[in-house]
């Protein structure tokens, strides 16, 4: 396989948003680095299906060594990063005063220390290569209150400023940040509980 080809990395690759998102870039004749707690059969049947090269890696991204395979997966599969989707998300649905700690925690720690991870490791790749994206999902629920979520929207108003200050610090170097806040999305999502 070429070290040519423009890659594009997607994380909750498995279902939903990340599986379309998968589906659309392979169109655009991206390869595909695919992840998910679970391997996504079908995103890489559907990937393969519309002529894409593609990969995955199975595992939990909330693990910096995780993040550090994980680059050098894609380096060894494409050589390069021109997209990274951080689709991957949690929710857990609690009144804050029933919300354990260790469920606050592991929220954030996939929602918005994963991004984070994941756009320090492949933004020293992007950054060597100049005119990338990363576009992190965030949620309407990163804008505004939403009961029974407080660790969700925390973690995407987080993740907003987050994409904020990446944008601030690598736009003027070809990189661009972005974040989109979708509102609900009929589809599957992991609930922490």
């Amino acid at each position: 396989m070429g070290k040519t080809m423009r890659t594009a990395i997607i994380t909750g690759a498995g279902q939903g948003i990340g599986k379309r998102t998968a589906e659309v870039l392979a169109e655009r004749g991206y390869a595909l680095a695919l992840n998910d707690l679970r391997r996504p059969e079908d995103t890489l049947k559907a990937v393969r299906d519309r002529g894409a090269k593609a990969m995955d890696l199975v595992s939990d991204i909330s693990d910096e060594a995780v993040c550090e395979a994980f680059v050098a997966a894609v380096r060894d599969f494409s050589g390069r990063a021109d997209v990274l989707v951080n689709n991957a998300g949690v929710s857990c649905i609690a009144p804050a005063e029933t919300l354990s700690a260790a469920d606050y925690r592991r929220v954030l720690e996939i929602n918005l220390v994963a991004p984070f991870l994941l756009s320090k490791a492949f933004g020293a790749m992007m950054l060597a290569q100049r005119s990338r994206s990363i576009i992190n999902v965030a949620s309407i629920a990163g804008l505004v209150g939403v009961g029974d979520r407080a660790a969700y929207n925390a973690s995407k108003h987080g993740l907003i400023g987050q994409t904020q200050t990446l944008a601030a610090e690598w736009g003027g170097r070809d990189v661009r940040v972005n974040a989109g806040c979708p509102g609900w999305v009929k589809s599957e999502m992991d609930i922490v509980d």
